[in-house]
């Protein structure tokens, strides 16, 4: 959940579980993660579910989809 500065432009960015914010504006981002921060286990909680959907179809799949 840090805020991180890009090296080749003037950007920042701020990433929390499956989410992230960027902005040329530092205050931006840190309002943004601000008003993220407390849902981080909410998004935690999404991401396993959606990993476990996406691992359930790709098990079930009488086609062999692969993704490609």
């Amino acid at each position: 959940m840090k805020i991180i500065k890009h090296d080749t432009q003037n950007l920042y960015t701020c990433r929390i579980g499956i989410m992230s914010f960027t902005s040329p504006n530092y205050d931006d981002v840190a309002k943004w993660r601000d008003d993220n921060a407390p849902n981080q286990e909410y998004y935690k909680e999404i991401k396993v579910l959606h990993d476990k959907a996406m691992q359930s179809m790709y098990d079930n799949n009488t086609t062999n989809y692969t993704g490609d």
